[in-house]
């Protein structure tokens, strides 16, 4: 039995039944993960020696003292620390840097019993949404080599996809969980602002990043939110009480009015991405929901305001660095150390600050008269895997920058609205695409509900990467 292809429900319910010991499922899953690592490069480190300890020690846990994810294997993204486990974030600068403290995500998750395998790779300190740095070299998309798996959650991206681990835990500031998700063919969720804590983020009263999920499953996303959320005294954001998500349904969408948007903050679909997310939509309705096409960006987001805010964040972070440690990093990065060459208008962030308000009440308005608003994930294709000082994308036979291709996803960044990327079809030449949806606040479950329709119509989990 390949065990690395089973949910991380399913390993769990066999890991409880005695079907298979958590020790098989980790050599399962740790050969597999080597296997990706050495065709997809997404891992930083590969913990096999502690993942198997772990596993050994779920092994002789009393059942009644066993967790709802006992014994199932999960990767952190390598910017959320990990106890006593290298965090990098990224960076030559932290290339030896052993936490001593979880972040609270990864403590959760661990309290469910899942065991960690290994840190997946990321750009340095998320500073792009392609995934290569200096320290760790090129993610590899698992579909096609040629092409990026997406950022900055890329790694994440590669390794749930595989197989390589059920679960991966990761950030979004602006679509780095859901990129990766359209690229790699699986889901990826950016919970509603507050859901899950991200204390360790140190941005927290202006922040546009998330503690996201990915999974190949719905029922899995449903499983780790479920032990993610709650409130956390270093995140005001999560203080307040979540209420758990129930089993995917999607007849629970029956009289829903989604709202189609093909031109989100000004970027248009590739008409193959296009045309197959309108084929579901039409679908869809014969599962009880009804859609409405604007070819208007009714939320009238100007993406410069996200690209804007994350830039300013980085240039402060690697203020406060040491000389020696900004001295590593990637020249590329340097420019945002100067305060001459880099100097933003304070009042222009004020501004932004008071635009980024109006945009959430624009999409409060939208969600008066509409359950659901719909676009695509990312626009065509990614770009290359090799790096480049001007990556670009292809769509519609012309040749784009690459802010065309995800920037309109920073709008739930800016309003902490929750949104997922659901896998929906492929490319000529396999490459998956991408849907995405956008919730209301608390929403989580509908976005699920709606995934679970999305999959009785595309079975994404019958498709694995050959990495050939």
């Amino acid at each position: 039995m390949e065990l690395f292809k089973l949910s991380a429900v399913k390993l769990a319910e066999g890991i409880a039944r005695n079907e298979f010991s958590a020790v098989e499922v980790m050599q399962d899953v740790i050969n597999r993960a080597r296997f990706v690592q050495s065709k997809c490069n997404a891992f930083v480190t590969l913990d096999e020696e502690g993942a198997r300890a772990g596993a050994q020690a779920a092994d002789r846990v009393n059942k009644k003292e066993r967790g709802p994810l006992h014994g199932v294997p999960f990767t952190v993204k390598d910017l959320l620390d990990t106890r006593n486990l290298r965090t990098t974030y990224g960076s030559r600068a932290f290339a030896e840097h052993i936490p001593t403290k979880d972040a609270a995500a990864v403590a959760r998750i661990r309290a469910s019993g899942a065991i960690l395998i290994g840190k997946t790779t990321t750009s340095e300190f998320a500073s792009q949404i392609l995934t290569d740095s200096l320290l760790c070299g090129v993610t590899f998309n698992p579909w096609n080599s040629l092409y990026s798996p997406g950022g900055s959650s890329g790694g994440t991206g590669v390794a749930v996809s595989t197989g390589a681990s059920p679960i991966g835990i990761s950030t979004d500031g602006g679509g780095s969980a859901r990129i990766p998700a359209a690229a790699c063919g699986i889901l990826g969720l950016k919970p509603t602002l507050g859901s899950v804590p991200h204390e360790t983020w140190p941005y927290l009263f202006g922040t546009n990043s998330s503690v996201s999920i990915n999974t190949r499953e719905t029922i899995d996303l449903v499983k780790v939110f479920n032990n993610l959320i709650g409130p956390h005294v270093l995140d005001p954001w999560t203080r307040h009480k979540r209420a758990s998500l129930l089993e995917p349904d999607f007849s629970k969408l029956r009289g829903y009015k989604i709202l189609y948007l093909p031109n989100l903050g000004g970027n248009q679909a590739d008409r193959v991405v296009s045309n197959r997310i309108k084929s579901l939509l039409k679908q869809f309705s014969a599962l009880g929901a009804s859609t409405e096409t604007e070819g208007e960006d009714l939320t009238k987001f100007d993406p410069s305001i996200i690209t804007r805010l994350i830039t300013c964040n980085l240039a402060a972070r690697f203020r406060e660095l040491s000389k020696s440690q900004q001295e590593k990093l990637n020249p590329k990065l340097h420019s945002l150390l100067d305060s001459e060459r880099f100097r933003p208008d304070g009042v222009l962030l004020q501004a932004e600050s008071m635009a980024r308000s109006r945009l959430y009440n624009r999409l409060e308005v939208l969600f008066q008269n509409y359950d659901l608003i719909v676009s695509a994930t990312v626009t065509s294709k990614p770009p290359l895997a090799k790096p480049s000082d001007n990556p670009t994308v292809t769509i519609n036979d012309e040749i784009e920058d690459l802010e065309k291709w995800w920037t309109h996803l920073g709008l739930v960044n800016l309003t902490g609205h929750p949104a997922i990327s659901i896998p929906c079809g492929e490319f000529e030449d396999g490459l998956p695409i991408g849907l995405h949806v956008i919730g209301k606040w608390n929403g989580e479950q509908d976005l699920i509900n709606f995934a679970a329709g999305i999959e009785e119509l595309y079975n994404w989990n019958d498709k694995w990467p050959t990495m050939d």
